[in-house]
């Protein structure tokens, strides 16, 4: 076996065929953080008969004179189970790393390191392909961000059907009711990313030119980013919640009459009619909310969207955000529906929903929602490995390490 250097295409085309790839390992991610100072390789690991069985991508970086870090941006595209191809892969590619002057890698491997399933029981446990790599040398970084360590990831290839009988009630109830207001679903492009922006900006750090840098490279048919709206039609919404108002007022009506009647209120009657009380006081100042709209506007208006990614295998929720507004109509968790189902349909299996945070049960963190509203779509979770250091020169390596503790 051998490495070699592979040209951008067969690389891209290796990523392509390849199930254990994801969409950080593509060329065009490489592109999105790769500036002057990073230079870059697409290496391939080959067989006897040169078949390639595992590859990477690697990016460069002068820290110093001396110094070069590299890092191989979420893991090596190899089969992390097979112990004796990994040590190869790891032993050549510290030798062909060490001809480039490379003083240490640093890599995230991206298998399932566990998973559980949505009731948070484990399901898989891959502990084995994480002590190898420990036992090949490689050194845990730790995490650098709280969200880093988990996704929720929705996988099947049964039916439509089997994904939304796994959503729970909630998501089910928000989809509905975002259906019944007339919620449209609107593809955007890159003329729109002014609007897709003033709806995620709240949710991190970026900037405009992140997102438009995302639209602009992940732009070919294996790997595509693409934005998405929700939208109301005034004059459309508008009735559709009087409707809905009225047969809330003649339940209502129903029940208090039976309330003020009743020889005996039961616990279960008083509960009904406070319930029914509180649902049509909400639709009555969505009602009212609907008439100044009307009044407002005459053209839709954008009250939610997504930006995903199209890998060939896989589809990555990258940013969601909505109009708040309008939260109370929940038009992500329809959205987020839509895109599942027409993907299926183009013969997607793999819907990532994306990071959360690595406290993910403490009902106290602010992102415990974030949580909730990701795992009401039935997905797993997805635990991945920490970030990895690996030497590949000692004597230089050491040489970094008392320059960094002089430092601080």
């Amino acid at each position: 076996m051998r490495i070699v250097n592979l040209t951008e295409r067969s690389y891209r085309e290796y990523v392509h065929k390849n199930n254990l790839s994801n969409f950080g390992q593509a060329t065009e991610y490489s592109r999105i953080i790769t500036n002057r100072n990073k230079r870059k390789l697409f290496l391939g690991l080959l067989d006897d008969s040169d078949n390639i069985i595992a590859a990477t991508q690697i990016l460069i970086t002068n820290k110093t004179n001396l110094i070069k870090e590299a890092v191989a941006p979420n893991g090596y595209i190899i089969d992390y189970n097979d112990y004796e191809l990994v040590k190869i892969f790891t032993n050549l590619l510290k030798e062909r790393l060490l001809k480039e002057g490379v003083t240490y890698l640093i890599t995230n491997p991206m298998f399932k390191y566990k998973e559980y399933n949505k009731y948070n029981i484990p399901i898989l446990n891959n502990e084995d392909s994480y002590n190898n790599l420990i036992s090949l040398g490689y050194i845990s970084l730790g995490y650098y961000s709280e969200f880093e360590n988990y996704d929720i990831i929705i996988e099947n290839n049964n039916s439509l059907i089997d994904i939304y009988n796994n959503f729970n009630r909630n998501t089910k109830r928000c989809i509905n009711d975002a259906l019944k207001l007339g919620i449209t679903i609107h593809k955007g492009s890159i003329n729109d990313i002014d609007k897709f922006y003033e709806l995620v900006k709240k949710k991190n750090n970026h900037k405009l030119a992140f997102y438009e840098s995302i639209m602009k490279t992940y732009h070919n048919e294996d790997n595509l980013a693409e934005i998405f709206f929700t939208k109301i039609n005034p004059n459309d919404y508008l009735i559709r919640v009087k409707a809905i108002y009225e047969k809330i007022k003649i339940d209502n009506e129903r029940i208090n009459r039976k309330f003020r009647l009743a020889y005996k209120v039961t616990n279960r009657l008083l509960n009904r009619k406070m319930n029914s009380d509180r649902t049509l006081d909400k639709y009555k100042n969505i009602l009212n909310k609907a008439i100044e709209l009307n009044t407002l506007y005459d053209k839709d208006i954008i009250i939610g969207t997504s930006m995903i990614i199209r890998n060939n295998h896989e589809i990555y929720f990258l940013v969601d955000g909505y109009n708040e507004e309008y939260r109370y109509i929940h038009s992500t968790s329809l959205l987020k529906w839509a895109i599942i189902r027409k993907y299926y349909n183009l013969g997607y299996r793999i819907f990532n929903l994306g990071e959360i945070y690595n406290n993910y049960l403490d009902r106290t963190s602010k992102y415990y929602n974030q949580y909730k509203y990701k795992i009401g779509f039935g997905g797993n979770i997805v635990e991945y490995t920490p970030n990895l250091l690996y030497v590949i020169n000692k004597p230089m390596f050491k040489i970094y390490q008392k320059l960094n503790h002089k430092k601080h």
